[in-house]
C-alpha cells in the first residue's frame, strides 16, 4: 500500500487549529509533513484540553504524522533557515499574519495555504475570534437551545477545525491544477466564512420570502427520551408515524386527536414526549435504538465521549488505532488503494533539527511554469454522478462542481431528494414569495440552495432500462457519489466492483452515517442523530438537562466537505497513477476528529464534561447575553485578564475588576451566576451589532448572534462574495450563499442555479452518453425516465 500523496512535501507553520489539521491530513495519506515551530514551540502546545501527562491534546491530535523543525524566524540565521524548507515544499501552511502573496512570489510552484479567522482584510479583519464568537456570527447559534433561554454555541473548536478541511479541499485543487500547469497559488479560507456555510440554510428561506424560523418553532421532528443508561434521540417522520407506534407499542396513539396529524403532533410534542418516556424510561438505550431501526425509525443514542473508546460498533470496525502505546483517532475517510497510514504520533518539540542536513527539503524537480497563467476553474475535466440526497452528498457535489466538475444529481421518479419537500402538503415558508406554485419540488429554498451549477437527469433505476442508462452514464464519469444506505448500490448491481467493471479507473464514494461494516452499519441517520452518535450532543446543554443538538443538521455539511476531502485525494492519487478505487466516508468517525481532543481526554480518564451552557474552564464570562429586540443576543467572552479588565471599562463599571468576586478567572467562575445577572442587566437596553463594534475594538472577543436576516445584510459576508445572485426558471432570481474556499488563480464560481426536476434529461442521454434518436424517444417514453415525480415520491 502507498500513500497517495508520498511525492509531496508539506511545511506547516501555522499557529491555528484549522492550519495544522489541513497538514495533519496530508501527513495521513503520505506526505512528508515539517512543522516549523519557534523556540516555545506552537502556541497549540498550549492549548486545552490536556492529558493527565500535561501534554495538549489538541496538539496531540492535529499533529500526528510529522516532524519538528524548531527556528527563531525573528532571526536573520532563521530567516534563512525557513527560506531554504520552504523553496523544497509543494505545500506550505501559513499564519494569518503571513504574507501569502510574497511567498507565493518567491515559490511559484508551491500551494500556499493560509487559513484564519476573518481574514486579512475587510470588515473584522481585526476581530478576535474564538469558537463562540464564529458560531454567533454564522447564524448556527440562532437556532441553538430552548425558546426561552440564552442560545448554545455548541462545544470545541468545531468551526475553526471544519475549516482545516476546507482548507485542505483547497490545497487539493489546487494541486490538481497544478499538475497541468506547474504553479502554485495561494489558497484562503476563514473559519467565520466556512461556519456560515456549515448552517442550515435559512438565510436562502428569508432571501426567498423574508421569513426567519423562531426557536419558538418545532424546527426538527425530533425529540429526546431518557433511558436507564443514556438519552435517545427519536426522528419522526410523517410517513414513518404507524411503524413507529407500532414499534413502541404505542397504537393507540394514531385515535389520540392530540396527535391525530403532523400540525396536531408539533402542537402536543411534549405531551408526545412525554407518553414514549413513560414507555421508555427503564430500557437500556441501545436496545430502543435498535428496535427502532428494525422499523426504519430513525433513532440514536446520545453517547458520552468516553463510551465511544467501547462502543461495539466501533471497535468491531477496528476505528481505534494504538501507536507507541497511545491511543488515536481512526481514519476520518477509508480509501481502498491509498489507505490512511500514520507513521508516528505528534513530534517532540525540535525532533528533526539533530537530523537535518539541508537536503530533507531542498528543492526537488518541479514541473516547469506554464507561460500564463491557467483559465477556467481547474476540476472541469471531470464528470460526477450523484445518487444522493438532502445535504451531505448533494455537499460533495457542490463542491466539486463549485470548481468546475460537471455534476449531474441523478433522482428517481419514485425516489425523490428529500430536500424538494415532496412527500408532505407543501407549506409556504419553503418557497419564494410563500408561494408553493405547481412544480413545488423545484423551487424549495433547501434543495435550490445545496444544487447550484449541477445537471438533473431522472432515472428510474428499478427498471433495467434506468440502470442501463445508468451504466452507460458511468462509462464516461469520473466520480460516483452516494449517500444513501450502504447496501443501495449492491442492491441496484452498482456496487464499486461492477462499476470498476465499466470505467476501470473510476472513483466510488459512499457516505455511510456508520460505514458499511459494523453492527450499526444498517441504521439510517440524519444531521441530528449523527451528531448524539458522535458524542458532541452529550457535551450540548444546560446545567442538568437532555443534551442538545446544533441547528437541525450540522454534521451533514461536515459529511459533504469530509466526502470531497476524500474524493479530492483519490484525483490527486488517479491523476498520477491512472488507478480509481472505493472511498468510504463514515460521516459519525468523520466527524468525531472535530472534537478528538475531547474524545481522547475523556477515553483518558473515564469522565465526561457536564454540559454547563455556553460557560467554559478557561474564560469567564463565556456566554451569550440578551440585547435590545425579541429573543436577540449577543456573545461576551473574557478570554484573559486584560479582556477583563477592559470589559469592565466599555461597562462603565471599572470597579468590578478589583471587586474580590471577579478578581480572577477562578473567582469570576465561583461567581458566575452574579457576574451573568450584572452583564445582563447591562446589556438588554444595547444594539446587539453596535456593542459586539464596541467591545471588539477594545480587544474583547464579542458578536451579535445572527438571525437570517443578519446574515443576508452582513457586511463581512458580502465582502467576501459569499452570496451569488442566480436566475431559477421557476423560483426566479435570488442571491444563494456559497463556499468559504478561495483560490487565487483558478477560483471556484457559482454559475447556474439548481436544476428544475429533469431539467437535464435530453442533454444527458444526446450530448454525455451520445444514444441515436431512436434510443432516446425510446428511452425518455418509457419507465426510465420522467420529468415530473411520482406522487409523494
Amino acid at each position: 500500500m502507498r500513500g497517495a500523496f508520498s511525492h509531496l512535501r508539506v511545511v506547516d507553520y501555522s499557529d491555528t487549529l484549522a492550519g495544522q489539521y489541513c497538514a495533519r491530513l496530508f501527513a495521513d495519506y503520505g506526505a512528508a509533513v515539517m512543522l516549523v515551530e519557534g523556540p516555545e514551540g506552537s502556541p497549540i502546545r498550549r492549548s486545552a484540553p490536556f492529558s493527565q501527562s500535561g501534554d495538549s491534546l489538541p496538539f496531540f491530535h492535529f499533529n500526528s504524522g510529522k516532524s519538528s523543525y524548531v527556528l527563531d524566524r525573528g532571526d536573520p540565521g532563521g530567516r534563512g533557515r525557513l527560506d531554504m524548507i520552504l523553496a523544497g515544499a509543494d505545500v506550505i501552511v501559513v499564519p494569518p499574519d503571513e504574507n501569502a502573496d510574497e511567498i507565493s512570489q518567491s515559490n511559484p510552484n508551491a500551494i500556499i495555504v493560509q487559513p484564519s479567522s476573518f481574514g486579512g482584510d475587510g470588515p473584522r479583519a481585526e476581530w478576535q475570534g474564538p469558537e463562540i464568537v464564529l458560531q454567533a456570527l454564522s447564524g448556527m447559534m440562532h437556532n441553538n437551545g430552548a425558546a426561552d433561554r440564552e442560545p448554545l454555541f455548541g462545544t470545541g473548536n468545531r468551526a475553526g477545525v471544519a475549516s482545516g478541511i476546507g482548507a485542505y479541499i483547497g490545497a487539493l485543487v489546487a494541486l490538481y491544477a497544478r499538475e497541468e500547469t506547474g504553479r502554485g497559488q495561494v489558497v484562503r479560507i476563514d473559519a467565520a466564512e466556512t461556519a456560515a456555510s456549515m448552517c442550515f440554510p435559512y438565510v436562502m428561506q428569508y432571501i426567498y420570502n423574508g421569513t426567519t424560523r423562531q426557536r419558538t418553532e418545532q424546527a426538527v421532528q425530533a425529540g429526546q427520551v431518557l433511558c436507564r443508561d443514556g438519552w435517545v434521540c427519536i426522528w419522526i417522520y410523517n410517513f414513518r408515524w404507524h411503524a413507529l407506534l407500532e414499534a413502541l407499542g404505542l397504537l393507540e396513539l394514531e385515535h389520540d386527536e392530540r396527535f391525530a396529524d403532523p400540525a396536531d403532533r408539533r402542537a402536543n410534542w411534549d405531551a408526545l414526549f412525554s407518553v414514549f418516556q413513560s414507555r421508555v424510561a427503564e430500557m437500556a438505550a441501545e436496545d430502543l435504538v435498535e428496535i427502532l431501526q428494525k422499523a426504519q425509525v430513525i433513532a440514536a443514542k446520545a453517547y458520552r465521549p468516553s463510551e465511544l473508546i467501547t462502543s461495539r460498533h466501533l471497535v468491531q470496525r477496528g476505528y481505534w488505532e494504538t501507536l507507541d502505546g497511545r491511543t488515536i483517532l481512526g481514519s476520518p475517510f477509508r480509501m481502498s488503494a491509498t489507505p490512511r497510514c500514520v507513521g508516528s504520533l505528534a513530534p517532540r518539540l525540535g525532533d528533526a533539527n539533530a537530523r537535518y542536513e539541508g537536503s530533507a527539503h531542498l528543492p526537488s524537480e518541479k514541473a516547469p511554469l506554464s507561460a500564463s497563467r491557467p483559465k477556467g476553474r481547474p476540476l472541469e475535466s471531470l464528470r460526477v454522478i450523484e445518487l444522493t440526497t438532502a445535504w451531505a452528498g448533494p455537499m460533495a457535489g457542490r463542491v466539486l462542481a463549485y470548481f468546475g466538475a460537471e455534476s449531474i444529481h441523478v433522482e428517481a421518479p419514485n425516489r425523490v431528494n428529500s430536500w424538494r419537500l415532496n412527500k408532505d402538503e407543501p407549506n409556504p415558508i419553503n418557497f419564494p414569495a410563500r408561494q408553493p406554485g405547481e412544480r413545488w419540488y423545484d423551487r424549495s429554498f433547501l434543495f435550490n440552495s445545496q444544487n447550484v451549477n449541477k445537471l438533473s437527469c431522472i432515472l428510474n433505476l428499478k427498471t433495467e432500462e434506468g440502470r442501463a442508462t445508468l451504466r452507460r452514464l458511468v462509462s464516461v464519469t469520473d466520480v460516483l457519489i452516494c449517500n444513501f444506505r450502504p447496501d443501495t448500490l449492491k442492491k441496484l448491481g452498482l456496487d464499486f466492483d461492477a462499476l470498476k467493471a465499466i470505467k476501470p479507473d473510476i472513483i466510488v464514494a459512499e457516505l455511510p452515517a456508520f460505514g458499511t461494516k459494523g453492527p450499526m452499519s444498517g441504521y439510517a441517520a440524519l444531521g441530528p442523530t449523527m451528531e448524539m452518535a458522535a458524542g458532541m450532543s452529550a457535551m450540548i446543554g444546560y446545567p442538568g438537562g437532555q443534551p442538545e443538538v446544533t441547528g437541525p443538521s450540522y454534521l451533514d455539511p461536515i459529511g459533504g466537505f469530509n466526502a470531497a476531502a476524500a474524493i479530492l485525494t483519490a484525483l490527486i492519487h488517479r491523476q498520477r497513477s491512472g488507478e480509481g478505487q472505493y472511498v468510504e466516508v463514515p460521516q459519525v468517525e468523520a466527524a468525531m476528529h472535530l472534537i478528538g481532543p475531547e474524545i481522547l481526554l475523556a477515553s483518558e480518564t473515564g469522565q465526561d464534561p457536564a454540559p454547563n451552557g455556553n460557560r467554559v474552564s478557561f474564560a469567564s464570562p463565556h456566554d451569550a447575553f440578551p440585547a435590545r429586540g425579541e429573543d436577540q443576543w449577543i456573545v461576551i467572552a473574557a478570554l484573559d485578564e486584560g479582556q477583563w479588565q477592559s470589559l469592565c471599562r466599555i461597562m462603565g463599571r471599572p470597579e468590578l475588576s478589583a471587586d474580590p468576586r471577579f478578581s480572577g478567572l477562578e473567582r469570576r467562575r465561583v461567581n458566575e451566576d452574579e457576574l451573568t445577572r450584572l452583564i445582563a442587566g447591562w446589556t438588554a437596553g444595547e444594539d446587539k451589532h453596535e456593542l459586539a463594534a464596541r467591545l471588539q475594538a477594545a480587544g474583547v472577543a464579542a458578536a451579535p448572534v445572527q438571525t437570517p436576516r443578519d446574515l443576508a445584510e452582513d457586511p463581512y459576508l458580502a465582502y467576501r462574495g459569499f452570496f451569488t445572485e442566480l436566475q431559477h426558471p421557476d423560483a426566479g432570481r435570488h442571491k444563494h450563499p456559497g463556499l468559504p474556499i478561495h483560490l487565487s488563480d483558478t477560483p471556484g464560481a457559482q454559475l447556474a442555479s439548481a436544476p428544475p426536476f429533469g431539467w437535464h434529461n435530453r442533454h444527458v442521454l444526446e450530448r454525455i452518453i451520445k444514444l441515436p434518436p431512436d434510443q432516446i424517444a425510446a428511452i425518455e417514453k418509457s419507465d426510465a425516465m420522467a420529468t415530473e415525480p411520482l406522487q409523494g415520491a
